[in-house]
C-alpha cells in the first residue's frame, strides 16, 4: 500500500533521470534513526548513473520534489532525500482503499505457486510438550501469511509415528504382559504409553538384552508383523486424539496427516535408486552417501548396519510423494535449529539424486523456548514441575485461567459464554504472540505475567487495541446518528497522529511480503505492534481534548475519523488472524 504514496514521486524522479520506474521504486528505505521523516530515498545508485555525487543529486531531487509535488516535503541530508507526507495527502490517497482490511494484508507475489509447509510434526505416544508451541505456531502463521501473499498452501503434519521408539514401546508392552484390556480404565492413554516408554528405556540402558529385544520389535514393525502393527495402531490412534484437542484450542489444522509410517514401503525404491546411481557406499556396516562434492565432510547415513531405515530415507520418500501430489514450488520444514545438519545432509542427497524440487527445499529453523523454573530459580529448556515435563495443554489452560481472572477484574460486566470465549482468546493469544514476536532463530523466554500484560509487546495489548476500536464503532452507532449518514472526507484528517495510523496500516503489506520471503512471522508481528502503538497515541490525545476524539463535535470530521478507526480495526484484526490469534470485540 505504501507504493500508492510514492507512485507520483517515483514517476517524477524516473522521468527526470530518464530511468525505468522499476529502477527507482525499489530504492526507498526507512529514514536514518533520529531523522524525522516518513521515508528516505538513498541517492547512491541514482547518482552513479547521473554522473553526480550523491549529496549533489539529493539536493537537486529535493528541489524538484518541492516544486512539483505539493503533498510531499523533501529535505536533502547528505546522500539521502528525506520525505515527509502531508497528513491530508496521506488520507486522501489511502483512506478509501483501506476500508477493506484485505487491501492492507494481501499481496499477489505467490500467485500460481504452491508451497508445502511441514510443521508441528510431533512424535506420537507422548503429549505435546510446551516446546512444541514453536514449530506449531510458527508453521501455522507461515501457512496463513503465505496464503495471504497469494500462494496455494498445503499444511502438512509429518507425524513421528515410526522408528525405533515404537520397537521399545512394543517390547515394553510384551515384557510387562499388558493387553488391550489394560487400557480400558486408563483415563490418559498417551501418558500411559509415555510412562511405559520411560520404563523400558531405563531397562534397556541397564540391560543390553532389553535393548536388543526393542530393536528386534522395531525390525518386525518395519517388516509388517501383524502383532506389532496392531499395537502400533492403538498407540497412534490414542496419540492423535489427544493431539487434535490441542490443535483445536490453538486454531490449527492440516491438509495432510501422513506421518513417517505412511512411507515405510516407499523407502526401498529410494535405497535402490541410490545404489543404481552408485551413490551408496558401505561405511562400518552402514550404508551412506558421500557429500564431499557439496562441501560436506560427513557422509549422510541412509541405512543402519542392521538394515533399518533412518530419517533421511523417510524424508526423501515423503518429499518425492509431496512433489508428485502437490507439484510444490517451495517446501518448508519447520524444525528446531538443532536439526540443521540433518536437513543440510538430506537436501544434499536430494540434489545428488537430481530431484527437480531440491532447490525449493527450506529448513525453517528456530531457537528453543525457555520457561522460568520456580523450583530451580532458572530458565530451563524443558521446564518441569516436580520432575514432570511441562505439557503444552497445561500451559494453555493456565494462561486461560489467568486471563479469566484479569477479565473479571477489568470488566466484571462480561460473563457467561462471552467471558469464556474472551478468556480463551486472550490466554491462548498471549502464549502464541509471546513466541511469534521474536525472531524465530532466537531463544524465547516465557512467563505468564509478562505474556499476559495489557501493555507492552504482548498479544493482549494488540487484542485490547482491536477491542477498543470496536467499542468506538459501537458507541458511534449508538450516539452519532446524524453523522452516520455522512460520507467520510479524507482531507479533514490533518493530524500527525492520524497520518501515523494510516502509514502504519500501509506498511503492513510490505511486512507481510518480507515475512513470507524470510519465513519470519516476527516481521508481521512487529508491524502490528507499531500499528497498535500508533492507534494508542491517536486515541489517547482525545482524552485531553474533545475536539481530537473520534466522536467529536464536528459531525463530518467525526464520520471521517470513524472511517480511519474502522480501517485500523480491520487491518489489526486481519493481522492478528494471520498470526493465529483471535481478535475479540470486547475485553
Amino acid at each position: 500500500m505504501f507504493d500508492l504514496l510514492t507512485r507520483d514521486l517515483t514517476a517524477l524522479i524516473a522521468a527526470h533521470l530518464t530511468l525505468p520506474v522499476e529502477r527507482v521504486s525499489g530504492l526507498y528505505s526507512q529514514p536514518t534513526k533520529g531523522v524525522a521523516a516518513d521515508i528516505a530515498l538513498p541517492c547512491f545508485q541514482l547518482a552513479k548513473g547521473a554522473g553526480m555525487a550523491p549529496p549533489q543529486l539529493a539536493v537537486s531531487l529535493a528541489t524538484l520534489i518541492g516544486e512539483r509535488l505539493p503533498g510531499i516535503s523533501a529535505t536533502a541530508t547528505g546522500p539521502f532525500v528525506n520525505l515527509v507526507f502531508d497528513p491530508a495527502f496521506v488520507a486522501q490517497t489511502l483512506l478509501t482503499q483501506l476500508q477493506d482490511p484485505l487491501q492492507a494484508l494481501r499481496a499477489p507475489a505467490g500467485a500460481g505457486r504452491t508451497v508445502c509447509i511441514d510443521f508441528s510434526s510431533p512424535n506420537i505416544a507422548k503429549h505435546l510438550a510446551f516446546h512444541h508451541i514453536r514449530s506449531t505456531m510458527i508453521g501455522n502463521a507461515l501457512c496463513r501469511m503465505y496464503g495471504a501473499a497469494g500462494w496455494k498452501v498445503v499444511r502438512i503434519n509429518f507425524l513421528g509415528d515410526w522408528g525405533t521408539a515404537f520397537g521399545r514401546l512394543i517390547a515394553g508392552w510384551k515384557r510387562e504382559g499388558l493387553s488391550l484390556d489394560s487400557l480400558a480404565n486408563v483415563d490418559d492413554q498417551v501418558l500411559f504409553f509415555n510412562q511405559l516408554y520411560v520404563r523400558i528405556s531405563r531397562e534397556g540402558d541397564a540391560d543390553p538384552s532389553v535393548a536388543a529385544e526393542a530393536r528386534a520389535w522395531s525390525k518386525k514393525l518395519e517388516d509388517g508383523d501383524a502383532e506389532a502393527l496392531a499395537l502400533w495402531e492403538v498407540i497412534r490412534s490414542a496419540s492423535l486424539a489427544a493431539t487434535k484437542r490441542v490443535y483445536r484450542l490453538l486454531g490449527v489444522d492440516f491438509d495432510d496427516w501422513n506421518g513417517e509410517a505412511h512411507y515405510r514401503n516407499a523407502m526401498g525404491p529410494i535405497v535402490a535408486e541410490l545404489r543404481d546411481k552408485q551413490l551408496l557406499k558401505l561405511d562400518q556396516g552402514a550404508q551412506v552417501v558421500e557429500l564431499t562434492s557439496l562441501g560436506m565432510k560427513k557422509p549422510c547415513m541412509i541405512l543402519r548396519s542392521d538394515g533399518g531405515s533412518l530419517y533421511t530415507t523417510r524424508d526423501l520418500a515423503a518429499s518425492d510423494d509431496r512433489y508428485q501430489r502437490y507439484h510444490f514450488d517451495r517446501s518448508l520444514i519447520v524444525v528446531d535449529l538443532g536439526q540443521a545438519l540433518h536437513f543440510k545432509e538430506w537436501f544434499g542427497v536430494a540434489k545428488l539424486l537430481g530431484r527437480p524440487y531440491a532447490a525449493g527445499l527450506r529448513h525453517v529453523g528456530f531457537g528453543v523456548v525457555l520457561m522460568w523454573n520456580e523450583e530451580e530459580q532458572a530458565w530451563a529448556k524443558t521446564a518441569t514441575r516436580k520432575g514432570v515435563p511441562m505439557i503444552l495443554m497445561d500451559v494453555l489452560e493456565e494462561s486461560i485461567q489467568r486471563a479469566r481472572a484479569i477479565i473479571d477484574e477489568k470488566n466484571p460486566t462480561i460473563n457467561g459464554p462471552e467471558r469464556e470465549a474472551i478468556a480463551t482468546a486472550v490466554g491462548v493469544g498471549a502464549v502464541v504472540f509471546n513466541d511469534l514476536k521474536h525472531s524465530r532463530t532466537t531463544d524465547v523466554k516465557f512467563t505468564f505475567a509478562e505474556a499476559l500484560r495489557f501493555d507492552g509487546e504482548t498479544g493482549p495489548y494488540l487484542q485490547f487495541a482491536h477491542a477498543r476500536l470496536c467499542s468506538i464503532e459501537r458507541k458511534f452507532q449508538e450516539e452519532a446518528v446524524a453523522a452516520a449518514a455522512l460520507t467520510p472526507e479524507p482531507r479533514l484528517l490533518t493530524l500527525a497522529d492520524e497520518k501515523q495510523v494510516l502509514l502504519a496500516i500501509a506498511r503492513l503489506r510490505s511486512a507481510l511480503e518480507r515475512g513470507v520471503e524470510a519465513d519470519e512471522p516476527s516481521i508481521l508481528a512487529q508491524a502490528l505492534l507499531h500499528l497498535a502503538a500508533a492507534i494508542a497515541s491517536w486515541l489517547t490525545a482525545g482524552n485531553h481534548d474533545p475536539t481530537l476524539r473520534v466522536l467529536c463535535p464536528d459531525a463530518q470530521l467525526s464520520r471521517s475519523r470513524l472511517a480511519l478507526a474502522s480501517a485500523a480495526r480491520g487491518a489489526l484484526g486481519e493481522g492478528l488472524r494471520l498470526l493465529g490469534l483471535q481478535a475479540p470485540e470486547r475485553m
